[in-house]
């Protein structure tokens, strides 16, 4: 029996398409394998990403097209198209309909695929070697974008207290890089995702501020199991003639009790020449350490080794306070 002309057509209009939808499920297929983790389906494009439209049997209006700053693409022949926040088959579908309206196009098979993302970027800001954007890939984790900055700054950053801010979001995760960088605890170790701020603080509570009669009073960076010798000998060390190291001062905060505070009364030289190790007294994060001059101040004067200490350590909370009899 001869097949008609006509037959032949359909059946060749046919396996043209099938070919068509072959080749273009490989090249979705070998796009999604290059861009990792991402699902070409329910990805929502945004601008700078480059799409490749294509009509089946219509050559002329193929065309590899960047997504604006603003949003939109220059369809072909068709005019301006916002695509932002989209999908690729939400895409298409628009363009379906603009085929049929404006080109008159009979049930035309269009393809949206999407040929590069735009480049991934996260922030760092705070405390660390570099504040800036950072390029990265998917897959990427905090600790990526840590080294990317180039790490903390010595004695000024709040490691415990950083803060991760997804984009769109208003809520700040907490991340503890302490734990990453020095412990090697990974557990908060997220992979990165478009748009991220991780920001590191400056260290605020763990310090110490030595005054009085040292070559460099001033405001120090805590570290644990720091004693009174510690502080003395990143303040300088002694004055030659004028510290009075048998009659130290420690003021400390009183747990729980904000605004009230004791004096722990140090002699250094029972340390320093008769080996009394309770006399080296082991610090807390926020303590004052006052070495006096050879003229001890009474406890009226204390007050204006307390208000040096608002200029330097900006701690307002040290207004108004009530000294409790030390040990």
């Amino acid at each position: 029996m001869l097949i008609s002309k006509f037959k032949v057509e359909v059946v060749r209009n046919i396996l043209g398409k099938i070919g068509f939808l072959v080749l273009l499920l490989g090249a979705l297929v070998g796009n999604a394998v290059a861009q990792g983790s991402f699902d070409e389906k329910t990805y929502k494009i945004k601008p700078e990403d480059i799409l490749r439209v294509q009509v089946f049997n219509q050559q002329q209006i193929g065309a590899d097209i960047p997504v604006g700053i603003d949003g939109y693409i220059g369809a072909p022949f068709v005019g301006n198209l916002r695509v932002e926040g989209k999908t690729i088959t939400e895409v298409e579908a628009e363009l379906y309909q603009l085929y049929v309206s404006k080109l008159k196009l009979r049930d035309p098979i269009v393809s949206v695929s999407i040929i590069s993302y735009r480049k991934l970027k996260a922030n760092v800001t705070g405390t660390v070697q570099r504040s800036s954007e950072f390029f990265f890939r998917p897959g990427d984790t905090i600790m990526t974008l840590y080294s990317a900055s180039g790490g903390e700054v010595p004695d000024q950053s709040d490691l415990r207290r950083a803060t991760l801010r997804r984009q769109g979001s208003i809520e700040l995760i907490p991340i503890d890089l302490y734990a990453m960088t020095v412990l090697g605890d990974n557990s908060q170790n997220y992979e990165l995702r478009d748009g991220d701020i991780l920001n590191i603080p400056r260290e605020q509570k763990n310090r110490i501020v030595v005054l009085g009669a040292v070559k460099g009073p001033g405001l120090y960076p805590y570290r644990e199991t720091m004693r009174l010798q510690d502080a003395i000998a990143i303040a300088g060390g002694e004055i030659r003639y004028l510290s009075m190291f048998s009659k130290c001062y420690i003021i400390r905060e009183l747990p729980g009790r904000p605004n009230e505070f004791m004096r722990i009364n140090a002699n250094f030289v029972k340390y320093i020449k008769g080996g009394d190790f309770s006399q080296n007294v082991k610090l807390m994060p926020g303590d004052l350490v006052y070495i006096p001059e050879t003229n001890t101040p009474d406890a009226t004067q204390l007050s204006s080794i307390f208000n040096s200490v608002f200029l330097l350590n900006s701690f307002s909370k040290l207004f108004g306070l009530r000294l409790i009899p030390g040990q």
